[in-house]
């Protein structure tokens, strides 16, 4: 049996693989999505905590200067997180804009699965055959591109899941500050405290958040990856048979 007819053989299994793996991809990104889709309610929440903070530290004077400066400081990572929510909004539409051109071309290498296995069950001379795999080639070829697409996607994902972490931190720390400050803040004690208490619930959310989309940003990462080797593989293969052909 010629090179040219092995598609017909092999490439069901491998495509197989390819499906299974691009569906738990795109399943780990919507996961991801979906962990953070609270986050701009609790970057308003922030705002709104950091405004109250402000008045409260105007009230106490000299004493709550530092709070102010801190709630100042708030406002600037409420004004990151806003800017990182738009660009995963941003994110989200490209990388389901790419998993809807996965998906189609899944669907058309099975169409040619089936001309292939017709190909060789009726005999057809190599020529035909060669057709055949020249388009499943292309089609292939546009996957592998796509693929590509959405590892960049992920990869940006990635960092922008870590730009929550670092706010995260960084507002951890501002809370403990304010705990701090508020000791000695005398009759505006509780006040600052109620203020440090509130914001530490709130970086406990959005660590919540990170856990999860970062569990689910790995898985991707992971699957991407091999989806894509897998599917350099499989245009390799075919571009032998091209040459073989």
């Amino acid at each position: 049996m010629s090179q040219v007819s092995i598609p017909a053989r092999v490439h069901t299994q491998r495509t197989d693989r390819i499906e299974a793996r691009a569906n738990g991809l795109l399943g780990d990104c919507r996961r991801a999505f979906h962990a953070f889709g609270n986050l701009d309610e609790l970057a308003e929440n922030l705002r709104i905590l950091s405004l109250n903070a402000e008045l409260a530290a105007g009230r106490a004077g000299e004493k709550g200067r530092a709070v102010r400066a801190l709630t100042q400081y708030t406002r600037e990572l409420v004004n990151r997180l806003a800017q990182i929510q738009g660009e995963m909004n941003a994110l989200r539409h490209r990388t389901f804009a790419l998993s809807s051109t996965i998906l189609r071309g899944m669907m058309q290498m099975a169409l040619f699965e089936r001309a292939c296995a017709l190909v060789d069950d009726v005999g057809h001379d190599a020529a035909a055959k060669a057709s055949v795999n020249r388009a499943f080639s292309r089609i292939m070829r546009m996957l592998v591109d796509t693929l590509d697409d959405m590892a960049n996607s992920v990869g940006d994902l990635a960092r922008r899941t870590h730009g929550v972490e670092e706010v995260v931190s960084q507002s951890d720390s501002i809370a403990t500050n304010i705990a701090i400050e508020a000791a000695a803040a005398g009759e505006h004690e509780k006040e600052f405290r109620t203020v440090s208490d509130t914001m530490r619930r709130y970086v406990d959310d959005l660590r919540l958040m990170i856990d999860e989309a970062s569990d689910a940003v790995r898985r991707a990462s992971e699957k991407g990856e091999a989806l894509r080797r897998l599917g350099l593989d499989s245009l390799e293969d075919l571009e032998d048979l091209e040459d073989n052909g």
